[in-house]
């Protein structure tokens, strides 16, 4: 099995021909290796050729460039992926094999000195896509690097999907199974169904957000479903079907400071709207509401909300349950993204999930065993844990908080410090030097361009982030971890900065059995998790 995967790459220095034998990683036997790494340098081309060793199959791509156009180590990568491709369509059951494909190869030196490369690799399948991080720390030389950092993006995850998938096999060999998400429908790891729970999984325990019975005609669970999100600016409503689809939405702009009447009757607007909008999909069996806050589920009430300050407990499911007369069930955004791409998204098919949503503040949910952990009291607001004894202060009082630290305003801060030290920086010049028009998605563009000040602001935080993210898997041992934020640019700059942070410490050891994912539903994850949470637990 010698035949060429081309794929046309990046690349990075020159270098002579070298033979580098590297072990993949993720379990699989018989190991996958990479065999050899040999670079072609012509005058008018440069050429790196990667090979892969399964037993006695050999599996070879290669990636090419105008000489001196692009580094070395990028081709490298680029090769790699490559040869990945290679292996994929000679030992996929699967009639139509994923397609992996190399996004982003990069170089870049940590806040204590570490040179690290990161990777971004896509696999997708049929409608489906999914983009997977990888990094490699550079010991001796960058391309053996840049190899180390694709294979650790592909072969962890599909590694760690395995144990989630077991009846998803690959040919003649006992190795990682294809995600859920990149294979044909699995009956084992579909959608959720209309009984409202994923199969396999048990249903909730009685009582779990349910107030209000449904009436005798109404199915107490199932789809569509209906979810709406109480979040400034906006309210957003929705109607979803089994598979996760959108039916019909609807939104409001909403202010924090409003009397608690005027946004539940706005929300209510939503819903309505959203029903009159179905156009025949049929009839709801129940709403899902998500609120920032401190919430009583099996009571309905908000005890309190940071975003909403005039809010104290606010009896949420009496007002939805009289004006919609359906079953609600409550959860808070965190968790309701978490459970949205859990069920239809990245992370679908994968038992225990991590999700954390960086914005003004940090909020962390889980997802255990299938279930979301959810406790009776439960904020989510993993921001407010200690990552630094007498760090920078925290609106809630505290020093050296998470979000503090890691959150959206921290990396703002980052760079509005130099910017007021007179750091000349491409991103200041962007803003024209105004604090006011710093923005994350600004910041994440200009480092992209090589901008010193953008880039050593998302390495700061970036490592503040590895080091809440640290903390959490050490503690409940997740199978992958997603980190989102909006626009999605972000989230994905973050997620990088934070991993690569964590390769270059002794906890990179905790990334061995978890991936690191980016989201794929986007802002209506919340909304679609919602609704889903109503249709498992609406009764």
């Amino acid at each position: 099995m010698g035949a060429q995967a081309k794929q046309a790459g990046p690349g990075l220095d020159r270098g002579a021909s070298f033979p580098v034998p590297l072990e993949a990683a993720g379990p699989a036997s018989p190991r996958l290796i990479i065999e050899e790494v040999r670079t072609h340098l012509g005058h008018e081309e440069a050429e790196v050729t990667s090979t892969l060793a399964l037993g006695r199959d050999r599996f070879t791509g290669s990636a090419a460039c105008r000489a001196g156009e692009r580094p070395i180590w990028e081709l490298a990568a680029a090769a790699s992926v490559a040869a990945i491709q290679h292996y994929l369509k000679h030992r996929s059951t699967d009639p139509s094999t994923p397609q992996v494909q190399l996004l982003d190869v990069v170089a870049f030196t940590t806040g204590i000195g570490q040179e690290v490369i990161a990777a971004t690799v896509r696999l997708a399948h049929d409608s489906r896509q999914t983009d997977l991080h990888g990094s490699a720390l550079v010991h001796s030389d960058r391309s053996r690097a840049a190899v180390a950092a694709a294979l650790d993006a592909v072969f962890r995850y599909l590694g760690r999907v395995s144990a989630a998938a077991p009846e998803v096999r690959w040919e003649q060999f006992d190795l990682p199974a294809a995600p859920p998400e990149l294979t044909s429908p699995d009956p084992a790891v579909g959608p959720i169904e209309d009984e409202g729970h994923l199969p396999g999984t048990s249903p909730p325990p009685a009582g779990i957000g349910a107030v209000e019975p449904a009436p005798p005609s109404r199915s107490p669970r199932g789809f569509p479903s209906a979810g709406v999100v109480i979040s400034p600016p906006a309210i957003h409503a929705a109607a979803i079907d089994s598979r996760g689809s959108i039916l019909a939405e609807a939104r409001r702009p909403v202010r924090g400071g409003v009397a608690p009447e005027t946004t539940l009757s706005l929300a209510v607007q939503a819903v309505r709207e959203v029903i009159a909008n179905m156009d025949g999909a049929g009839q709801l069996t129940g709403i899902g509401v998500a609120v920032p806050g401190q919430l009583l589920r099996d009571e309905g009430v908000c005890v309190s909300s940071g975003e909403f300050p005039n809010w104290r407990d606010v009896p949420l499911t009496a007002h939805f349950a009289g004006e919609l007369a359906l079953p609600v069930a409550f959860i808070s955004p965190a968790h309701a993204a978490a459970y949205a791409e859990f069920s239809f998204g990245a992370a679908r098919g994968i038992a225990d999930l991590l999700y954390v949503r960086v914005g003004a503040d940090i909020d962390a949910a889980l997802i255990l065993g299938g279930r979301p952990a959810l406790t009776r009291l439960a904020p989510g607001q993993a921001g407010h844990i200690v990552i630094e004894a007498g760090g920078a202060r925290c609106i809630c009082g505290e020093s050296g908080c998470w979000q503090a630290l890691a959150g959206r305003e921290a990396l703002i801060a980052r760079v509005v410090k130099a910017m007021r030290n007179g750091t000349p920086s491409a991103v200041g010049a962007a803003a024209d030097n105004q604090a006011a028009a710093v923005t994350p998605a600004l910041i994440v563009r200009m480092a992209s361009t090589g901008d010193a000040v953008a880039r050593r602001a998302l390495e700061e935080t970036g490592n503040y982030l590895g080091l809440g993210l640290a903390n959490l898997i050490a503690l409940f041992g997740p199978q992958a971890v997603i980190v989102d934020s909006q626009p999605a640019a972000v989230g994905a700059a973050l997620l990088r900065a934070a991993e690569a942070s964590l390769k270059s410490t002794p906890r990179a050891g905790l990334l061995s059995h978890c991936v690191l994912l980016s989201p794929e539903l986007g802002e209506s994850s919340a909304v679609i998790g919602a609704a889903a949470w109503a249709a498992r637990n609406g009764s």
